[in-house]
């Protein structure tokens, strides 16, 4: 009698443990869902090319002024700081100058409501050599680049995320009117 009971249990375990098997497959299933739409993947900005100012310095009767070259841009974001870009990085020629010191590099560039606020590297300032005519040409350079759009209405310098008070003589501690630049240092707009 006792072989049989347990021969009992033993079968009566192992239906009990087939039972909780096959309920624990049925109930852990995963949903099966309808066939989806493939999800298109996400757009990059697209880029375009634009046709932009950037502002270099040349020499005409002795007298340093700003001229406007021609450069064409990938523009992914904004116009403006694309062409910002383009007139950092430009390099010198025989007959024109980059007007921005040596090193510079754009960390930021925001436009909200008409201010543009433009955060450059340290190099900005500490590779700035030259006066007040020179600091003139520099900042006169940025301002009619991006005065170009009219968007730009005023333009906020940083340095590193802290503003910049000065290059050596212009105050330059807020927001700078792009229309100055049409005024100051002759030249082509």
């Amino acid at each position: 009698m006792k072989k049989r009971f347990r021969v009992f249990v033993v079968v009566l375990v192992l239906v009990v443990c087939a039972g909780i098997g096959a309920y624990l497959v049925m109930t852990h299933r995963p949903p099966v869902t309808p066939p989806s739409k493939p999800v298109p993947e996400a757009k990059s900005p697209v880029e375009t090319q634009k046709k932009v100012k950037v502002y270099q310095v040349t020499v005409e009767g002795n007298q340093a002024k700003l001229r406007p070259t021609e450069k064409e841009v990938k523009v992914d974001h904004s116009a403006p700081e694309a062409a910002l870009r383009a007139l950092i990085e430009q390099v010198d020629t025989g007959e024109l100058a980059n007007p921005i010191p040596k090193g510079t590099r754009l960390l930021g560039f925001k436009l909200e409501k008409g201010l543009a606020t433009v955060d450059l590297s340290r190099e900005f300032r500490d590779n700035f050599t030259g006066g007040s005519e020179e600091e003139g040409l520099t900042i006169g350079a940025v301002l009619r680049t991006l005065g170009q759009f009219p968007e730009v209405k005023r333009v906020t310098f940083l340095i590193e995320g802290k503003p910049l008070e000065t290059l050596g003589h212009l105050d330059l501690s807020g927001p700078q009117d792009v229309r100055w630049a049409g005024s100051q240092f002759g030249g082509e707009n």
